[in-house]
């Protein structure tokens, strides 16, 4: 889940704490688009496996993604919903998501459902893969409709220009 228009780590820094909302689909299932509050506190020691990684981008855009393996420089990190995992160096990690509300629910990063959940997610590649093509299938069959009814009307608003002229 990428963030670009705020500097975090200016904010952490200053602030200990930071709340957004992230946008986009690559911490499915876990954070949904534009609709969870996520909570980030400043990363004072190595994080570990399964913690979600706030990081800067060598494009400068600030990332939301979990952290699959430690290495000595750095980690192995990717989006719930991602499948290519990116090496990430430790001075670009600056933030680690202490917890999400959902609703009105803040749901800690301890807590044992959200433990469990995070756990089943990354049992099986293939469940996780399973998951995530069946998200996207029906958020494309959510979609199809609106598409549809623009490239119809793009179309005609497109031949009544064209006749026009």
């Amino acid at each position: 889940m990428e963030e670009n228009k705020t500097d975090y780590r200016t904010e952490l820094v200053k602030r200990g704490v930071i709340a957004f909302v992230p946008r986009g689909n690559s911490m499915w299932p876990t954070l949904k688009h534009g609709k969870q509050s996520v909570i980030v506190k400043l990363k004072t020691e190595k994080l570990k496996p399964m913690d979600v990684a706030l990081y800067k981008r060598e494009s400068g855009s600030n990332v939301l993604h979990r952290v699959i393996k430690t290495e000595d420089c750095g980690y192995i990190i990717c989006g719930d919903s991602q499948f290519v995992y990116e090496k990430v160096k430790e001075e670009q990690v600056f933030g680690v998501m202490a917890g999400f509300y959902r609703g009105k629910r803040y749901v800690d990063v301890n807590d044992l459902d959200y433990i469990k959940q995070v756990k089943k997610l990354y049992s099986s590649e293939k469940r996780r893969k399973f998951a995530v093509k069946t998200f996207f299938f029906f958020e494309f069959l959510k979609n199809l409709p609106r598409r549809a009814w623009r490239k119809l009307f793009a179309r005609k608003k497109n031949e009544k220009e064209q006749e026009n002229d």
